[in-house]
């Protein structure tokens, strides 16, 4: 298989050349969309869907068929209810266990983190911002110290648990806080069938890719990861496994303003294919998350960024100029 043949299969894994025609299409395809930032989140599900609005990922948030939550890497990701549930199930244990150790540096050791669950469960009586969460908490004799990360750490630990979730900007409880609120039952995280389940809906997202990109993308542990790959199911190319139906259309053009932490990049730890290793400098400074990018036919060639109501594109390849303004033009319509 080709290059540019396996940067067509990713880019419709990812809905980028077949937009999806509601948020719910889309989930149910690419999984998550990485969602630290609000207005990140917004445009990479700009940039994968038609006939959606901003408005609408808001009433799925508000409504609760979208779900906010830490999932891959303890990451946080807009996910599908009923698939949230699963992936804190399998991943919360990993995440909970990879941060314990900064947990402790901040104060928060296990007998206050089993508190705070409870203390949680007493003061989400609705959604309420960090600074609420953290003022009810001191209320019922669990003080954090807002001036640090302890009050990031320990809500990431709740939605870890499987506790809480995000909005947009404010935390609430999922379900009564029991920790099984998303109600799709909570199997064992060891379960070889959950990281089979979880490589088949990572390759339809981002399939082509390795057991390596899945392993990085996922936070699990290599030997976990590789134990659950599902083999004898997948067809395994030069450039790594995909599904036996996947399959998509030759590229011609195709450009896409991309946000900051797009999936894009961030589900491949091999990114070569997408990003030129002499641009990396341009798109990931200091080696951090990608900045807004520039994606034409699969490959970066690009950033971009809002300048005094306009965006301004700093270009390091060919831009089809045409399809760029088109590009432009939903970028700004989006708010």
């Amino acid at each position: 298989m080709t290059a540019a043949r396996t940067r067509a299969l990713r880019m419709r894994a990812q809905r980028l050349t077949t937009p999806a025609r509601s948020l719910d299409e889309l989930l149910r395809d690419v999984l998550a969309v990485q969602a630290q930032d609000t207005t990140a989140a917004g445009l990479a599900v700009r940039a994968r869907t038609t006939g959606v609005a901003p408005a609408d990922l808001r009433a799925a948030l508000a409504g609760g068929a979208v779900v906010r939550t830490c999932a891959m890497r303890g990451a946080v990701h807009l996910l599908r209810r009923e698939d949230a549930g699963p992936l804190v199930a399998l991943l919360g244990p990993v995440n909970v266990a990879r941060t314990r150790r900064r947990r402790l540096e901040l104060g928060l050791d296990d007998e206050l983190c089993a508190r705070a669950l409870d203390g949680l469960r007493e003061v989400l009586v609705e959604p309420v911002p960090r600074h609420e969460v953290v003022r009810r908490l001191a209320e019922v004799g669990v003080v954090l110290d807002p001036t640090t990360e302890a009050p990031a750490y320990l809500l990431a630990y709740a939605a870890n648990r499987g506790v809480v979730c995000a909005g947009e900007g404010t935390y609430r409880l999922v379900g009564d806080g029991s920790g099984d609120g998303f109600g799709d039952g909570r199997e064992g995280r060891d379960a070889r069938h959950g990281v089979a389940e979880l490589v088949r809906r990572y390759l339809r997202a981002h399939g082509p890719a390795t057991v390596e990109d899945f392993t990085a993308w996922s936070g699990l542990p290599a030997a976990e990861a590789a134990r659950g790959f599902p083999v004898d199911e997948l067809v395994e190319g030069e450039h790594g496994w995909q599904l036996p139906t996947a399959d998509a259309p030759d590229l011609d053009g195709v450009v896409r303003l991309l946000g900051p932490f797009d999936t894009f990049l961030l589900g491949y730890r091999d990114r070569g294919l997408l990003l030129d290793p002499a641009d990396e400098p341009f798109v990931r400074p200091g080696g951090g998350g990608p900045v807004p990018h520039v994606v034409v036919d699969g490959r970066v060639r690009g950033s971009w960024r809002r300048r005094d109501g306009r965006i301004v594109v700093e270009q390091f390849g060919h831009i089809p100029v045409s399809e760029l303004d088109a590009e432009v033009e939903s970028v700004l319509a989006w708010a």
